[in-house]
């Protein structure tokens, strides 16, 4: 019988992690398990397991720490290894730090805020703008590159990243193209519980890249993306407001914008937070790269929490989105994080 090395590797190294206690090494999990029902359209009723998430952080030195962050998950085929993040970084002082390797990129809140643990995030799945590329996502989630960052600098408490990585249709190891994409986002603690930022990005994706509807692109093709976020998670109420506008735009041709954004709403009564939250994807006809299929939903929910890592959710959506028209569903979750 042959070793499936892609499972016994990624196990070794969490399990020679766990022992060498003299580099402060953390483990923690995450997992998931959801139930699905809906109206015609959808896929039928079922139960489904969600990622499973081993996440590892390490105090090598006083200044030098290590995050790693591995998904297993099904792919509709078989259960496969998802490396999500790699980060090995330098923190000589709060207001600078370098880090190198794979990166939620900076861009808004929710994708720096939230992870890959579903137990983390205030509803079951992540909004439409900001799901993860091989779920379908339109946004650069992930970026394999340098990241300068600082923290908690003045009165203002500021927070700034400048990440510059491989672009889009690159892969882990190589970049398809000469051209880099920069990411730099700031963003401000304005209270405990009150933060705004604004983040900006742009790449060049050369003739060849494959696009989000299958197809090559016939010329080369800059993305550039701006927007911002407001988010107030007190111990009441919660509101996490974003937006991003993209705009792609094929060599001797015009921008095709792209507008995306969601608005999340909760308020807590003991460990039951009722909540609402709403998306909105709308694209321009002719787009190079994005599949054009504007896309809203509206969802409302409860979650409770019987712990800080042990949560239950329930939602109710209905979803309009241009190529299937209508649909509705009903989905439960447990997440739970060890």
């Amino acid at each position: 019988m042959q070793t499936n090395w892609r499972f016994v590797l990624p196990a070794a190294i969490a399990l020679t992690a766990s022992t060498v206690r003299a580099q402060d090494t953390q483990i923690r999990g995450f997992a998931d398990v959801t139930y699905r029902t809906g109206s015609k359209g959808t896929p039928a009723p079922a139960f489904g397991l969600g990622q499973y998430d081993l996440f590892i952080t390490s105090k090598l030195t006083p200044q030098f720490r290590f995050i790693g962050e591995t998904v297993f998950e099904y792919d509709g085929e078989g259960f496969i290894v998802d490396v999500e993040r790699v980060i090995v970084s330098y923190t000589p002082r709060e207001w600078f730090k370098v880090g190198a390797g794979k990166h939620h990129t900076p861009i808004g809140f929710w994708n720096n805020a939230y992870h890959h643990g579903a137990v983390m995030q205030p509803t079951i799945e992540r909004p439409l703008m900001f799901k993860f590329e091989d779920e379908g996502g339109v946004l650069p989630i992930h970026t394999v590159g340098l990241l300068l960052s600082g923290n908690n600098i003045g009165v203002a408490h500021l927070t700034y990243d400048f990440l510059i990585g491989n672009g889009i249709g690159s892969t882990p190891i190589s970049d398809n193209n000469r051209s880099n994409s920069y990411t730099a986002a700031l963003r401000s603690q304005i209270t405990s519980t009150l933060e705004v930022g604004i983040s900006g990005y742009t790449d060049r994706a050369g003739i060849g890249t494959v696009n989000l509807a299958g197809d090559t692109l016939a010329l080369n093709m800059t993305q550039r993306m701006f927007g911002g976020f407001v988010s107030y998670l007190g111990a009441k109420n919660e509101l996490i407001a974003e937006y991003q506008r993209v705009m792609n735009r094929s060599e001797g041709a015009r921008s095709h914008d792209t507008d995306a954004m969601f608005i999340y709403a909760g308020h807590r009564i003991g460990r039951f937070v009722p909540y609402v939250r709403y998306d909105m994807l709308g694209y321009q006809p002719g787009d190079p790269y994005f599949a054009v299929n504007d896309t809203k939903m509206a969802l409302v929910g409860g979650r409770y929490d019987f712990g800080p890592m042990t949560t239950v959710k329930l939602e109710g959506r209905r979803r309009d989105a241009q190529d299937i028209g209508v649909t509705r569903d009903l989905v439960a979750q447990v997440a739970i994080g060890f």
